[in-house]
């Protein structure tokens, strides 16, 4: 009797362990996969000689928000654009001839970003540019847009993670435009959000 009870006992804690397997945090497992980033910092127009460098601004701050999706290998596959001023010519301040000529950019560009070594990477993005240029002077203001359609980037970022969730970094990038052929050199630092 004591044999049948304790098989008893035993089958039923059995089943029991069985049918209530234990819990896990999903919030602790999940794998954080996407970022959101700001991004800002010094840009450079590089001067292509057709515009000639008398009167020519060059420096500027721009910024940018990208969207990285971020699996468990080493590329990472994203999206980009932001707001870029690529340089501003001011012509000398005399009555009719005085002027100011202004270009820049908003590019829309598809992102690969891969992991070189730990907090190191490198990436390169394509995709579309929207370029305005605004001319103001004599009590008139005109502005073109154009729509580049051959544009690229190179990247080098290093990337620190402040925790789980949040990182910072720095990056080196150059942007080229293929519709004036134009480059834009930028240092910028940027602040992730992981999901």
């Amino acid at each position: 009797m004591t044999r049948k009870y304790i098989t008893f006992v035993l089958i039923f804690l059995l089943t029991a362990l069985a049918a209530f397997p234990q819990q896990t945090d999903e919030a602790a497992v999940k794998p954080l996969r996407y970022s959101l980033s700001l991004v800002t910092g010094w840009t450079h127009y590089i001067d292509n000689l057709e515009y000639g460098n008398q009167n020519l601004s060059k420096d500027f701050a721009g910024f940018s928000f990208r969207f990285f999706w971020e699996p468990e290998y080493r590329l990472s596959l994203g999206a980009e654009t932001g707001s870029y001023t690529m340089f501003r010519v001011a012509s000398p301040a005399v009555s009719a001839t005085s002027g100011e000529i202004t270009r820049k950019v908003i590019p829309a560009m598809l992102l690969v970003r891969m992991r070189i070594v730990d907090h190191f990477y490198l990436g390169t993005g394509f995709g579309l540019a929207f370029l305005t240029n605004t001319s103001k002077g004599a009590d008139k203001n005109i502005v073109t847009n154009t729509t580049s359609l051959s544009n690229y980037q190179f990247s080098a970022s290093y990337i620190y993670p402040i925790t789980n969730r949040l990182q910072l970094g720095g990056e080196a990038k150059v942007y080229d435009f293929g519709a004036y052929n134009d480059w834009l050199f930028s240092l910028q630092v940027f602040c992730a959000y992981r999901f």
